[in-house]
């Protein structure tokens, strides 16, 4: 994991028809996570996408959470 990527740990999740999680964006603050969350909801709404906290070493997807991030969304 780079050095920006550390610093930019917010991001936004897509779900793949395999049942991973790939990050399609990342930021620094949750609230920029969360504006930008909003727009691709509204822009796609047919495609799942969460908001995830990712200190994960491999940056493009979040394989290991599988269905456990349904449950912390969920508790949101």
């Amino acid at each position: 994991m780079t050095y920006k990527d550390r610093l930019h740990c917010w991001a936004i999740a897509r779900l793949l028809p395999s049942h991973q999680w790939m990050i399609v964006a990342r930021f620094r603050s949750r609230s920029d996570a969360d504006g930008h969350f909003q727009f691709l909801r509204q822009t796609i709404p047919h495609v799942k996408f969460e908001v995830v906290f990712d200190l994960s070493e491999d940056s493009n997807r979040l394989s290991a959470l599988g269905s456990s991030i349904n449950s912390l969304a969920s508790g949101l």
